[in-house]
C-alpha cells in the first residue's frame, strides 16, 4: 500500500471545461509549440525534449514539496484546533 501523502498527491487530475481558460491557453501554448519545433533541426528537437523531461522532473518534485509543506501544515492547523477545542471545553 502506497503512503497517505502518495494517495493524496496522485488524486485524479481536473478535467476543465472545453472552452475554459485552462483550455484555451493549452491550445495556444500547443500552437506556438508547433511553430518552434516546425523551424528546427533533429538535433535541436531532441535537445529541447532532454529539456523538456529534465524540467518536468524538477516540476513534478517541487510540486510533491508544496503538497508534503501544504499537508503538514494543514495537519499542524488541525492539531491546534482540537487542542484549542478541548481546552474550551474544559473550562
Amino acid at each position: 500500500m502506497e503512503n497517505i501523502l502518495e494517495l493524496l498527491y496522485d488524486q485524479p487530475a481536473r478535467v476543465h471545461e472545453k472552452d475554459s481558460p485552462f483550455v484555451n491557453t493549452a491550445k495556444i501554448r500547443n500552437e506556438y509549440m508547433e511553430l518552434l519545433t516546425d523551424s528546427m533541426t533533429d538535433e535541436q528537437k531532441d535537445l529541447l525534449e532532454a529539456y523538456f523531461e529534465a524540467d518536468d522532473k524538477i516540476d513534478n518534485m517541487m510540486n510533491f514539496d508544496r503538497f508534503q509543506y501544504a499537508f503538514h501544515l494543514g495537519a499542524q492547523f488541525m492539531a491546534e484546533i482540537i487542542e484549542g477545542r478541548g481546552k474550551l471545553l474544559n473550562q
